[in-house]
């Protein structure tokens, strides 16, 4: 490998950086604050939200992988996709599919072979689930730009939220009247005709009052446009975020949430190997992709809900109800797709804390209706003629789970939790009648973990859990053909913390896991670029791999952080595919970023940044289940800078891909390739582009 290379500069940076933890890591001081309970001073907490700060302390007391992203971070640069935002959250698959809201999510391999939407993640906001009753999401329901941090909980440790999916749960969270600034304005500017403006105002009603009710609250919108990069990639969303919660008093909150999303998209579609080399900044050369109103994505929602806190000496009770209305139209090629969706649910929550016992108990009920038509697909993405499909797919869901955390001592706390989950899907068509099927699934889930503090900042844990998770409906009024609920153990064991060794300070969080599956959801064409691709369960399979995400401040200057996430998925002695690779994952990717701060400082560290980042994919990821063909890695190139100029007024600039690398960030997968990958399969990444924002704060 040529020294003047990007990947091979890529590889010193990364294993430099994971040497200095290796090296210095394991010998730091033992001083520091025991875990418990966050107070703050500044100003009182909403009862109903909990502060980063409380956030963290929670994560502390979870036997796996879990971690909060501090958006603040984030904010440093462009703040537009889910990839923006969790590209360095430890555990989590992101990639762009073509710059837009849609990115392609997974975590330990959930939903590994799905290219669009989203299923195996239980995905909130201020932890109200914007997924449908069947489990599946759109990222275009949820702005990241309104949230203050966000809840990663890999795999079964989402058990709060009554998750027991592999991909476990993330919660976006906002602030609330108590935690934000009065007023955020923020303008982003760039590339590819991109812009966006967001702005927010909090306040609280009553903050001095001794008694009646005290009133927060914390409205955000903000609209975004581009043109794309690619041709036929036009992208624009209004989006309006907000929650008003009320003190009853000092014990009983309850707060409010509406949100509200319209957003438009045009798909550009896959290209092949040839056209991704040359011209990768152009359409599908079908001919659904030349009218602008075929071959996209158009959706309107709404989400209402409600949480309530009571505080009764040892015991804290949570009532919460949501509704979300969904409405799509869908345009594409194999056809025109119009749906409805409407889902509610809610939890009842008890919380007891006892001596050395903390107990929850929980029932999260959720149940859907997704109306919709398919029609034949047209040149124009008109709808005209008779369906070809008219359905009602249900879901309806219940969980119950009990988890308690036993403190043996100041150092060790055990974790036992049992949940119970009972689904149902059903689908009336009544033009198919071949798709219609009505499903039972129900399973009992054990846990059991242990967290010990090695210091009062460093800790290591394992646990091992039951999966489980009932299949999603078919697309466009198909019938799935996976008829079996997805279930399996998972083992973990790993390490967090933070240590100070004279001018560095460090953190790390460091999982391994491994989890053996039974009736894995798999979605694979059977020939190249088909749509949509058939789901059907894997008897048997193996997800394992290591979670790593590192931080490093040398002298209050050098910040610097980095994300590795490490993949082996398999068949395991599948009569077709043996034992090879999953299909869809690269085995190895690495992003990470070192900024050099200086000057006067503002907020508590210095107010100038500028540096580096870096996004490697070192090894090709297979693109069909008989491993004939792959997808190349890569590696990208940035950098960013920016100032506090003061408390009020922040700018940054933003570039990405400066080596302008043609590279494919995703791409389909099929049964069975035969060595030949001529087929529309590739979606491309961003060529070279940069970003411009500034940003005020009144508070």
């Amino acid at each position: 490998m040529q020294k003047n290379s990007p990947i091979y500069w890529g590889q010193v940076w990364v294993i430099s950086l994971i040497m200095a933890f290796a090296g210095t890591a394991l010998a730091q001081s033992s001083e520091g604050k025991g875990f418990g309970t966050v107070v703050i001073t500044a100003k009182p907490n909403s009862l109903t939200q909990d502060s980063i700060e409380s956030a963290k302390e929670i994560v502390k007391t979870i036997p796996g992988g879990a971690s909060i992203v501090d958006l603040n971070h984030v904010r440093e640069g462009r703040q537009s996709t889910w990839s923006d935002s969790l590209g360095l959250a430890p555990g989590v698959f992101i990639q762009d599919r073509f710059g837009s809201e849609e990115a392609r999510l997974a975590i330990r391999g959930s939903g590994l072979s799905r290219t669009y939407h989203g299923f195996g993640t239980k995905v909130m906001q201020d932890g109200v689930p914007i997924n449908y009753a069947d489990g599946m999401f759109d990222m275009q329901t949820l702005d990241p730009n309104a949230s203050r941090y966000v809840e990663v909980l890999r795999g079964p440790n989402a058990t709060t939220y009554g998750a027991t999916t592999l991909g476990g749960a993330i919660n976006f969270v906002a602030p609330t009247g108590y935690t934000s600034p009065s007023f955020v304005g923020k303008a982003e500017a760039g590339s590819f005709g991109y812009n966006k403006v967001f702005g927010s105002t909090a306040g609280v009603a009553k903050p001095t009052q001794v008694g009646g009710n005290v009133w927060d609250y914390y409205v955000a919108g903000s609209q975004t446009k581009q043109d794309g990069f690619r041709q036929h990639a036009e992208m624009e969303n209004q989006k309006l975020l907000a929650n008003f919660g009320v003190k009853v008093s000092r014990n009983v909150e309850s707060r409010f949430y509406v949100a509200a999303v319209r957003s438009r998209t045009q798909l550009p579609g896959y290209l092949t190997i040839a056209q991704l080399e040359s011209t990768p900044n152009i359409r599908n050369s079908g001919a659904a992709y030349v009218n602008d109103n075929n071959q996209r994505r158009d959706i309107d929602s709404q989400r209402v809900a409600n949480k309530t806190t009571v505080r009764d000496g040892n015991n804290v009770y949570e009532f919460a109800a949501y509704a979300m209305n969904y409405n799509l139209r869908h345009p594409i090629a194999f056809g025109i797709i119009q749906q409805n969706v409407d889902t509610q649910g809610g939890h009842l929550k008890l919380t007891n804390i006892s001596g050395a016992n903390q107990v929850t108990v929980a029932y999260l009920p959720s149940s859907g209706t997704t109306k919709g038509t398919s029609h034949a697909a047209n040149a124009s993405g008109l709808v005209t003629g008779n369906p070809t499909s008219d359905y009602s797919q249900k879901s309806t869901n219940h969980s119950f789970f009990v988890e308690d955390k036993y403190r043996i001592s100041d150092k060790t706390t055990l974790v036992g939790a049992l949940q119970y989950d009972k689904a149902n899907r059903k689908v009336s068509d009544v033009v198919a009648a071949s798709n219609n099927y009505d499903h039972d699934f129900s399973q009992w889930s054990p846990r059991v973990g242990v967290t010990h503090g090695l210091t009062p900042k460093n800790q290591v844990f394992a646990s091992v859990s039951r999966n489980f998770e009932a299949p999603i409906h078919g697309l466009a009024g198909a019938t799935s053909l996976a008829n079996k609920a997805q279930s399996g153990t998972t083992f973990e064991v790993g390490t967090r913390g933070e240590a100070v060794d004279g001018s560095s300070q460090f953190g790390w969080d460091a999982t391994y896991y491994r989890a053996n599956l039974r009736n894995e959801f798999l979605s694979a064409c059977v020939v190249p670029g088909c749509s949509p691709a058939p789901t059907t369960n894997v008897p048997k399979s193996m997800h394992q791999g290591i979670e790593l995400g590192l931080s490093h401040l040398y002298a209050r200057q050098i910040d610097s952080r980095m994300a590795l996430l490490y993949g082996d998925f398999k068949f395991v002695d599948n009569s077709a595919y043996g034992n090879n690779q999953l299909p869809g994952f690269p085995p190895i990717i690495v992003r990470a970023e070192s900024l050099y701060r200086f000057g006067a400082e503002v907020n508590g560290k210095p107010s100038f940044y500028a540096g580096p980042k870096i996004e490697w994919v070192p090894r090709k990821a297979s693109m069909d289940n008989t491993n004939s063909v792959y997808r190349d890695g890569y590696t990208l190139v940035g950098f960013k800078a920016g100032q506090a100029i003061d408390k009020k007024w922040s700018w940054f600039a933003d570039a990405r891909n400066v080596t302008n690398k043609k590279y494919a960030a995703d791409s389909s997968i099929s049964a069975n390739l035969a060595g030949v990958n001529t087929a529309a399969m590739y979606y491309p990444g961003d060529g070279r582009a940069i970003y411009f924002g500034i940003e005020a704060k009144i508070d």
